[in-house]
């Protein structure tokens, strides 16, 4: 547990594990640990399985096709962030560190466990969430290069009553990372009752906006070309179903004063691709960027969430790295992928959607794409490479797509193949290589906690890698 400044507290003897502490063979498996020690120091993923806390998590991160892995993460067993850097590692570092003090700092005083989560307008957990991204941006640097730098980020506080698992999630959202709760069975996302609270459109200070929902952050970005209507005024945002990307443009249009005909515009080539911008960063939102005359919106849109079933329900926050490139067409894809990469991986609708079949489309080479129902996982993983490698463009980006195909192979001779119940460390190890075999140049990171409240890892830490 943890104390009103969040410092970690040693757990009672009562609640450690029988089998006390365990090893990183244990833990991540001996081919595992040899596969990360035989990479370069740049291409050696990060893993920590972390039990000292209320609520055990793991993290994982990989650098991806890019110069430097800028992206962080947090947990402490109640709350628990991903911030995705981008223009540099300051703001995200910093973040990892600050966000978690002011949170903390906000509700001194407060006791956590019966006090933190009651009504209010609003809660006071979300207050200090909203508080904790706003007194963050206060400390981003303002010296060029750094203030150059900005992030998004997602971070999570788990409530649950004692010796039960977790009852509520309350997840605060800035930009286009992500959380989600899911089934580790199979990989669905709940529908629910959320409320939602946003300073931004002036519901924070309430009870609430309540509606039918899955558990799920919305990204904060737009989505494609304006719709107008007949008298000439815009009516919406293309590919926008929630309406959550018009909202962010409204928001932004006037927050800055933009004439009547300033419009998004979409900067990428790829096919299959669309990254739209109204600002010179893609998120709507994001910490940093002090140096900005017009900047992305600062404060989170943050929800709550009801967990059903706390043993069959897992937590997850992510940068967007697993859909970079469309890697994962969609949230369910990687939940899907987590519960059964093997059927996952059979799955005949595999490619439709990702960047990699529009770019073969566009060359007249869809053919060579293998049938994902005909053919097994290490197959599979064999002919995706023998379509891509040759046309990768540069030495950062083969390195790191041989070093995820290399652990894919190996992944697929497990038997059986790991998932997100049985092998935890080694499946989202393989979901962030997935990603990168189907092409995606960001870094992948996630986290996920397992909402039952079972001591796992030996009550212990275990990390590997060198951290972000």
């Amino acid at each position: 547990a943890r104390g009103d400044r969040g410092a970690l507290q040693p757990r009672p003897a009562r609640e450690r594990s029988a089998c006390g502490m365990m090893t990183a063979e244990e833990v991540l498996s001996p081919w595992v640990l040899q596969y990360t020690e035989a990479q370069k120091a740049e291409l050696k993923p990060w893993i920590r399985c972390d039990g000292r806390g209320k609520y055990s998590y793991i993290e994982v991160s990989v650098k991806g096709a890019r110069h430097n892995n800028e992206d962080t993460s947090y947990g402490d067993g109640r709350l628990f962030c991903v911030f995705d850097g981008h223009g540099g590692r300051h703001a995200s570092q910093l973040l990892r560190k600050r966000l978690a003090e002011h949170f903390y700092g906000s509700v001194q005083g407060v006791d956590l466990q019966t006090q933190l989560t009651a009504e209010g307008n609003p809660p006071k957990v979300v207050a200090a969430m909203d508080q904790a991204f706003v007194k963050s941006q206060d400390d981003m640097p303002t010296e060029f290069p750094a203030a150059q730098s900005g992030s998004t980020g997602v971070a999570c506080w788990v409530h649950g009553d004692p010796g039960k698992g977790a009852s509520k999630v309350y997840a605060s959202c800035l930009g286009d990372s992500k959380a989600l709760l899911f089934d580790m069975r199979d990989g669905k996302i709940p529908p629910m009752q959320v409320r939602t609270w946003d300073h931004e459109v002036g519901t924070l200070n309430g009870a609430g906006v309540a509606s039918g929902s899955r558990a799920e952050t919305f990204c904060h970005n737009l989505t494609g070309g304006l719709l107008h209507g007949r008298d000439g005024k815009w009516t919406g945002m293309d590919k926008d179903p929630h309406g959550i990307g018009f909202r962010e443009f409204k928001l932004l249009s006037e927050r800055h004063h933009f004439a009547a005909s300033r419009k998004p515009y979409n900067i990428s080539n790829m096919p299959g691709e669309e990254r739209w911008r109204v600002l010179d960063v893609e998120p709507t939102r994001a910490l940093g960027h002090k140096l900005k005359r017009e900047h992305p919106l600062h404060h989170p849109e943050i929800k709550e969430w009801q967990v059903q079933e706390p043993s069959k329900s897992m937590l997850m926050l992510s940068c967007d790295g697993f859909f970079s490139k469309e890697a994962f067409a969609t949230p369910d894809h990687v939940t899907r992928f987590c519960a059964d990469p093997q059927s996952y991986c059979k799955d005949p609708a595999l490619f439709n959607g990702t960047c990699l079949k529009a770019l073969l489309e566009r060359l007249d080479e869809t053919h060579k794409l293998p049938n994902p129902a005909t053919v097994d996982m290490a197959t599979l993983f064999d002919k995706i490479r023998n379509v891509v490698f040759s046309k990768l463009s540069d030495d950062t980006w083969t390195t790191a797509y041989d070093a995820a195909y290399q652990y894919l192979r190996k992944f697929a001779q497990e038997k059986p193949i790991p998932n997100i119940t049985t092998q935890p460390v080694k499946t989202l190890l393989a979901a962030c290589y997935f990603a990168v075999l189907l092409v995606s140049d960001d870094n992948v990171s996630v986290s996920v906690v397992f909402l039952d409240g079972l001591v796992r890892f030996g009550g212990g830490c275990i990390d590997s890698g060198i951290c972000p």
